[in-house]
């Protein structure tokens, strides 16, 4: 590989100490004989490992467990269900693929999820690894999948199965397959036909609207640089996308679901403008100073290099991952309803295929810009290697809090078998995740209506209640579910 660079120079934007850790850190990746995309493998693995089998379901990791679990146990696929209730606000590819892999190992566990997940992550970290490496170096290269790996919007779900990861990939090899063709001369009609798929398995993971990251960053590339013949294909791979997609919501629709679309799309929020600005302003201001480091801090500097007729070799590739990332990152900071950070993941891949390029050519003449990125790079990155290594074995019952009050559940259900019932404000998916079949999640009112023998999940509050709508109710406490000592799990007896 090549010689070590000369040292880095002296900046107030880092320490003498992160500068030389920094330099060390190059060189020993400039001086292996182990190939660049292994680097990538293995500092996935290490990130990802043992964190992913020691912490508990969370977030909405749950979500995905109980919709794939509604595949298998209910045999609701195409209609996804939770625990006995409809959930049709978008469709669930990562769900399904769950399913699919619990359908063959003998059940849906937190494995199913999480596999295909960290699957879909290190893929993600290969395709900028490759996309970086025709153009520099495998340091340069590396860093790029480093900067998808450790950008804090990722970072903070890289053991967490949701689908935000699995939308960005797949709308990424979209534009992954579409720039091999660009860069091999020409993009084939079957090569755009794979594309469309693949854009519909994207839409198929989240809706529609995370498309516009494909459609507007490629079309507008395709206009700049007057690719007119591409574009009968790239109508093509659209059309094949939205027609499997809105197949979908055709299929399971039923009167009253346009409404909870519009909701779910944020498209009937109700805000006034005070809160639309304020939601906005918070939203870009997390999104430059936090969720998109280290891309944030090279951005500005690539949209100026790139507009330079002098932009290099890699120049074309630069132009198209700034409109990738940019223009429909614009479009959520005009959106007429609430936004989310996590909206704007998909940019981040190309922010990262930016970073890597930008880390060669700015090597020398702008180290303090390189160095500042790489320090972001490596305290992420540090922090996840520390927190799965050392952290979470030294103190697991921290991180698996869902999978013990499963347990609970499970020894009281040892005692008292039966359906166990929750209502929609006890309802702790992450902690279903790990309690088996059969699981119903019902009104309170349900609840009140049960002839027993059965279990439920109840607030004491809710009990309350439910004893003063009908004073015969009767519920015997077994346990505490959680650390909250007014949820239990109750026993409903035969009345």
């Amino acid at each position: 590989m090549d010689q070590e660079a000369p040292p880095i120079a002296a900046s107030p934007a880092i320490t003498e100490i992160v500068s030389t850790a920094f330099q060390r850190r190059i060189a020993r990746i400039r001086a292996a004989v182990v190939p660049g995309w292994v680097w990538v493998v293995l500092l996935w693995a290490l990130m990802a490992f043992p964190a992913a089998a020691i912490r508990g379901s969370h977030l909405e990791e749950a979500t995905v467990i109980g919709l794939a679990r509604g595949a298998v146990e209910d045999g609701q696929w195409l209609s996804p269900h939770l625990y006995g209730m409809r959930f049709i606000e978008r469709p669930v590819l990562l769900s399904w693929i769950a399913a699919a892999i619990g359908t063959v190992s003998g059940g849906v566990t937190v494995w199913s999820a999480r596999l295909p997940h960290l699957l879909f992550l290190l893929g993600g970290g290969l395709m900028v690894f490759n996309l970086v490496r025709q153009h520099t170096r495998d340091a340069a290269a590396v860093f790029g999948a480093l900067c998808w790996f450790a950008c804090p919007m990722v970072a903070q779900k890289f053991i967490t199965a949701e689908p935000d990861v699995t939308v960005s990939v797949l709308l990424f090899a979209g534009f992954f397959l579409w720039w091999k063709g660009v860069s091999g001369g020409s993009v084939s009609l079957l090569r755009w036909f794979s594309i469309g798929l693949v854009l519909a398995a994207a839409g198929l993971t989240k809706g529609p609207q995370p498309l516009g990251y494909f459609t507007l960053g490629v079309g507008a590339y395709l206009v700049v640089r007057r690719r007119w013949n591409d574009i009968a294909g790239f109508i093509l791979a659209n059309a094949i996308a939205v027609l499997v997609v809105a197949s979908w919501y055709w299929t399971v629709m039923i009167p009253g679901d346009v409404e909870g679309w519009l909701q779910h799309s944020r498209l009937s929020d109700g805000m006034t403008m005070t809160q639309w600005l304020r939601d906005h302003l918070d939203f870009v201001v997390s999104i430059f100073a936090a969720e998109w480091l280290p891309g944030s801090i090279l951005l500005f500097p690539a949209i100026v290099a790139s507009a330079r007729k002098n932009a290099g070799r890699d120049g074309d590739l630069m132009l198209a991952a700034l409109l990738y990332a940019g223009l429909a990152s614009l479009v959520l900071l005009v959106w007429p309803g609430g936004v989310a950070t996590r909206y704007a993941m998909p940019a981040n891949l190309a922010l990262a295929v930016l970073g890597g390029i930008l880390y060669e050519r700015w090597w020398f003449s702008r180290p303090w810009l390189i160095a500042t990125s790489n320090t972001v790079v490596i305290g992420i990155s540090s922090y996840l290697i520390i927190l799965g290594w050392i952290v979470m074995p030294l103190a697991p019952d921290l991180f698996r809090q869902s999978r013990i009050s499963a347990q609970t559940i499970e020894a009281v259900r040892s005692i008292v078998p039966g359906t166990l019932y929750v209502s929609g404000s006890t309802a702790d998916d992450n902690v279903l995740a790990y309690v088996a079949a059969p699981v119903r999640e019902v009104a309170l009112e349900d609840i009140g209506n049960l002839k027993g023998p059965a279990l439920a999940i109840l607030a004491d509050s809710e009990l309350s209640e439910l004893m003063a709508r009908k004073p015969g109710f009767r519920a015997i406490p077994h346990a505490v579910v959680n650390k909250n000592e007014r949820t239990k799990i109750f026993e409903i007896p035969s009345n």
